[in-house]
Formats: C-alpha cells, sequence, structure tokens
C-alpha cells in the first residue's frame, strides 16, 4: 500500500489469519471504500493504519522483514510509501482509516510538539490552541489533533484554516455551533465514518460538544496546503 499518512484504521479484516499484497488499494477493489477523493488528498477505508478499533497485525515488506504492530482505538501514525501485506493476528475483525497524501514529494519531517500555553484564551482561537484538541503529531504535511469532549463540557468557539477531516472514534451524540449561529440538531456519532471539510481559503469557526450519554472522541487531521 502506497500511503504518505497512515491514520485512524477504518478497515474489515476476515478473522482467520490471512495476508493481504496492499500497493495502493483501487477504487474497484472489495477491501477499500473511497469515501472522498480530491486533487490534494484521497480517504478511504482500508485493510491498514486511525485506529477505529483495537489492531493486532503481522506485516511483511517486499524485501521478506516482518514487523508486527498494534493500535488502540484512536491511535494515528505515519507511513511512508510502502509495499506489504497485512495479516490479522487477533481474533476479531479490525477497522482503520487511512489518508493517502497524493502530493507529498519527500519524506516527512516531524515538527516539536509544543506545551500548551498557560496565558488566557481569547474566543475564538486557533483550532490547535483550543483545549479540547491535543496536538499529537505534526509534520509538513499533516496536523493530527486528538479531540475528547466528556458529557457537559464544551469547546472555546475555535478556527479552523486548513481542510480537514474528522474521524469518530466513539461517543453517541455530537452537536456543532457556528460562531453567531445556533446549535445544530445532535448527530449521530457513527466510528469510522470519516468525512472532509474545506477551511484552507474560506476558514470558519465553530464550538463542539457531546449532546449524548457519552464522551465524543474524534481524531481531526489537518491538512497543509
Amino acid at each position: 500500500m502506497r500511503t504518505s499518512f497512515g491514520l485512524a484504521l477504518a478497515v474489515t479484516l476476515a478473522l482467520v489469519p490471512s495476508a493481504l499484497s496492499q500497493n495502493s488499494p483501487a477504487a474497484g477493489s472489495p477491501r477499500a471504500k473511497i469515501e472522498f477523493e480530491d486533487g490534494q488528498i484521497r480517504l478511504l477505508h482500508a485493510r491498514v493504519v486511525v485506529c477505529i478499533t483495537e489492531m493486532h497485525v503481522l506485516t511483511t515488506l517486499a524485501n521478506g522483514e516482518t514487523q508486527e504492530l498494534t493500535c488502540k482505538p484512536g491511535e494515528s501514525r505515519w507511513s511512508e510509501p510502502v509495499t506489504h501485506s497485512v495479516e490479522n493476528l487477533a481474533d476479531a475483525p479490525f477497522e482503520v482509516v487511512e489518508i493517502e497524501l497524493k502530493q507529498a514529494s519527500s519524506p516527512g519531517v516531524n515538527v516539536p510538539l509544543s506545551a500548551p500555553s498557560a496565558s488566557p484564551l481569547t474566543e475564538p482561537v486557533p483550532v490547535e490552541k483550543e483545549p479540547h484538541h491535543h496536538v499529537v503529531f505534526q509534520n509538513q504535511y499533516v496536523r493530527v489533533l486528538n479531540v475528547f469532549f466528556p458529557v457537559g463540557e464544551v469547546s472555546l468557539f475555535h478556527t479552523h484554516s486548513n481542510d480537514n477531516i474528522g474521524i469518530p472514534i466513539s461517543g453517541d451524540k455530537s452537536q456543532a455551533q457556528p460562531q453567531g449561529g445556533d446549535w445544530s440538531e445532535p448527530q449521530d456519532v457513527r466510528p469510522g465514518a470519516a468525512g472532509f471539510r474545506k477551511a484552507h481559503g474560506q476558514a470558519y469557526t465553530h464550538r463542539v460538544r457531546s449532546a449524548g450519554k457519552l464522551p465524543f472522541h474524534v481524531i481531526d487531521v489537518e491538512i497543509f496546503p
């Protein structure tokens, strides 16, 4: 599978151990469902690496080298282009979402993460400074935020300036309110149902909360221009 960024995995693997050769899944493949694609990215459900469910796999590279990998729901990882096969070692299927960056022309270079500022925040704040949004990874292509809303807590109004993909991990209901507008109707949370939102050149500001009986957990992947 050729991938510049591996995220929350949204794939169903067979219970019976079976290795799959993967080299850029095709649109018509029964193992990969393309959820969104444009000239910049392709978002698809596939059998690879942000974990929606727990994962335990054995990967085998083209040169025969093997590696055992585990991943918990909400965890994510970066992957340079690679050709490999994947074998599910668990007793249950796993699910993942993968975002393939078409324009990544050189290896990713990690950006050191800075500690949250202790200074008072004035709304609206940039999304990466909103207290419920925790930056867990960043390089020159993407920024990954782990976002968690306990029941009853509301985010600050925050601004998204980069195209982004929200990948729900868990929860039952969520709700958003645009700045100056009304709260939306509560939306069902469907783990793994990734959604793309345009923001580069048309930034938007809103706040979010869990609108149900469960905390709302989502991974937000910002795509840098």
